[in-house]
């Protein structure tokens, strides 16, 4: 927060004090910028180091060897305060980190010309974390941060992560290989910061693979990772493993000449009840528009009669569902299925079939049905025409 002082107040402070300190004077004052910087207890941060830095400064490689712009270091006195003189550009940025907290704010050349006294407060520094989608062939992207000299190397699966970010929202600038995206993220007090970049995200999302021998939809760049359900809509309703047990338990080796694991359960029911299995993908207050859905691909085998659908749930929501549904023969071979949008049946409101244009734009969760005596195997089910980025919160 900015504060004024009168002027007679700044030459009494200031000539309390003849020290110096690196960077800074502590006399003369006329026509200084003068800058206190106090702890969130509002205690002055003594002998912390400020730098100053172009708006445009950035460290342009992983060993910080080469960097580009104006870059200027103070360190505050013992009433933390700094005196800048001049700045050599239009605009620039002053960063200060120091035991947890820390301060980023733009400084314009002008306002240092006026010899105003301002005050700025430290707050908790967070991590800034994301995901850079990277295109085929490329191993690795690097995440410049403007006005400061952070620089990430991401993974190979192009996740990257930059500590002790003081609240403030950033210009960036990610090198992709040969190409140069320019972004921002904005960073919060006591916030989880992520900032996903995803102009070359895949048109395809696998929500389920079972690979990790639960059934967990997880996007690690959007913070979610939900675990799968089973249920049922009766209590004559007979299943293995019983209705209750972790998911887990029904997540096996896929067999039949399929590697990894897959979900498999069996179901006893009468008619016009089942058992299913469901899995929330986006929340309720926060649900997914796919209507740019091409298909829906999943693996199946088994015996019996089953559904696939996508659902609206909530009590904000409209608490329908679009379906398909299909039988098997029995065969232990592992077939592949591919739902288009104008697979879904037609709307009638029976158990809730709203139809896909109703349900589209405000799905929460896939649920895949069992019906009479059912033994099911599904496994990796892939959304195609979907993005990443449709499932952020909004």
């Amino acid at each position: 927060m900015k504060k004024l002082f009168l002027l007679l107040f700044v030459l009494v402070l200031w000539a309390c004090s003849d020290e110096k300190v690196s960077g800074i004077s502590t006399v003369e004052t006329e026509n200084a910028f003068l800058i206190q910087i106090v702890r969130s207890d509002s205690m002055p941060a003594a002998n912390v180091v400020a730098r100053v830095r172009s708006e445009k400064f950035i460290r342009n490689d992983e060993d910080g060897s080469a960097k580009e712009g104006f870059f200027e270091e103070y360190v505050t006195d013992t009433l933390g305060r700094i005196r800048i003189d001049s700045l050599a550009v239009d605009v620039a940025t002053i960063e200060i980190v120091d035991k947890g907290e820390g301060v980023f704010r733009k400084l314009a050349a002008k306002d240092v010309r006026e010899g105003e006294l301002v005050q700025f407060v430290l707050e908790k520094t967070e991590m800034l974390r994301g995901k850079v989608y990277l295109p085929e062939g490329v191993d690795y992207a690097l995440v410049q941060v403007y006005g400061t000299d952070r620089l990430a190397k991401t993974d190979s699966e192009g996740f990257y992560e930059i500590e002790s970010m003081p609240p403030f929202e950033y210009d960036m600038r990610v090198v992709v290989g040969d190409s140069v995206i320019e972004c921002s993220a904005k960073v919060d007090a006591g916030e989880k910061a992520i900032a996903n970049v995803y102009d070359f995200e895949p048109d395809s999302v696998k929500v389920l693979d079972f690979e990790t021998g639960d059934a967990v939809f997880s996007l690690k760049e959007i913070d979610r990772s939900v675990t799968g359900y089973f249920a049922v809509t009766d209590t004559s309703v007979k299943t293995v493993p019983v209705i209750g047990s972790k998911v887990s338990e029904g997540v096996e080796e896929a067999g039949a000449g399929r590697e990894g694991k897959a979900l498999h359960w069996k179901t006893s029911a009468g008619f016009g009840v089942w058992s299913f299995f469901g899995i929330w993908i986006c929340p309720e207050n926060s649900t997914c528009n796919f209507s740019k859905l091409d298909s829906v691909v999943y693996y199946v085998r088994g015996t019996g009669h089953y559904s696939f659908s996508f659902e609206a749930l909530g009590k904000s929501n409209i608490e329908g569902k679009a379906l398909t549904e299909d039988s098997l023969n029995g065969s232990d071979e592992w077939k592949r299925v591919c739902v288009k949008p104008s697979d879904f049946l037609k709307a009638d409101s029976s158990y809730g079939n709203f139809g896909w244009d109703i349900v589209k734009k405000k799905v929460t969760t896939i649920s895949v049905f069992a019906y009479d005596e059912t033994e099911l195997w599904i496994d990796d089910i892939t959304l195609y025409g979907v993005k990443p980025s449709d499932f952020a919160v909004k």
